[in-house]
């Protein structure tokens, strides 16, 4: 029969602070442009579903990027109750 033996984890991660407008704001432009990239290298390879999925990706990043900065949601003052 063999024994487990689990020993406490004595080294314990400490709570992050949460980000400054600032800061995130700029990692998040670091996102926008590694998915940027993501998508250049996407259609090189001719894969449009995935060009697709990085594209609707690079948008959620620009709307959370957009009230970051502004502080106003992206959407907030448009009508979006009918389509085009």
């Amino acid at each position: 029969m063999v024994d487990i033996v689990l020993e406490p984890n004595v080294r314990r991660r400490r709570g992050r602070e949460p980000l400054s407008g600032k800061k995130k704001a700029a990692a998040l432009f670091r996102v926008w442009h590694g998915v940027r990239e993501l998508i250049e290298q996407a259609e090189r390879l001719g894969d449009s579903e995935l060009v697709h999925f990085l594209a609707v990706t690079q948008l959620l990043v620009e709307e959370r990027a957009t009230t970051v900065t502004s502080g106003v949601a992206a959407f907030e003052h448009v009508d979006t109750s009918l389509p085009n």
